[in-house]
């Protein structure tokens, strides 16, 4: 693994340690799993925004990567014991995760297997490839969604956080 994983700018101004003056050079190892934790910060802050439901107008496309279109719909009146229900948010997800995450390639979200069907929170599992130089690293989080709050929360799959 390379030296040249580099964080983003938020994560540079952000200290861990504000009681250190000088920080320590970080390995590549140390760098690649904070860059995780931010992928997983802001994956978890994206899908936890609320946008309107309303579709953007034929010849405004460039409105579906701004801020308007940050975010997923309120999905709290869904009926989530309908398969389609469950497969539309999961395309949803899928979608607004293609178009504002650019550190995530070859992104895939799948529904987990119908434990219990009437419960109140949906399972999903996001599988991608974080872009990291010189190789993309596999990230893998297990999601739960609270169907009643719409609360999201991400759990990396072991040993990719």
């Amino acid at each position: 693994m390379s030296a040249t994983i580099r964080l983003s700018v938020l994560d540079r101004l952000l200290d861990e340690r504000p009681e250190q003056v000088q920080e320590a050079p970080v390995p590549a190892t140390e760098a690649l799993a904070r860059l995780r934790r931010a992928v997983q910060r802001d994956v978890e802050a994206l899908l936890n925004a609320r946008r309107p439901w309303r579709s953007v107008p034929p010849g405004l496309t460039p409105l579906l990567v701004s801020p308007l279109a940050y975010g997923l719909p309120d999905f709290t009146a869904g009926a989530f014991n309908d398969r389609r229900q469950r497969d539309r948010l999961r395309a949803e997800i899928e979608d607004t995760l293609r178009r504002f995450e650019p550190r995530l390639a070859e992104l895939r979200v799948t529904l987990a297997e119908d434990v219990a069907p009437l419960r109140a929170t949906l399972m999903l599992r996001i599988d991608a490839l974080l872009l990291v130089d010189p190789v993309p690293q596999p990230v893998a989080f297990d999601t739960a969604i609270d169907t009643t709050t719409a609360d999201i929360v991400l759990n990396p799959v072991h040993g990719d956080a």
